[in-house]
């Protein structure tokens, strides 16, 4: 997990170290909002990857039609 001075490095090396505008100015913001996200708990449907669990899950197949016609 990052700190939020690293991921403001980042962003600002990334722009090329501006003096000035929208990167300079919004930065901070960028960076904390990127922090949180790091810290928010996963979603229990969630695995380490991302992936979410249903689809780890086994697949079952449908042998026949559920319903009449």
């Amino acid at each position: 997990m990052a700190t939020k001075e690293q991921i403001k490095k980042v962003i600002l090396d990334l722009a090329g170290n501006p003096e000035t505008g929208v990167v300079r100015v919004n930065v901070d913001q960028w960076a904390t909002a990127i922090a949180e996200l790091d810290k928010t708990p996963r979603d229990d449907n969630e695995v380490q990857d991302g992936a979410p669990t249903p689809a780890l899950k086994k697949e079952s197949r449908v042998t026949k039609p559920e319903e009449l016609r």
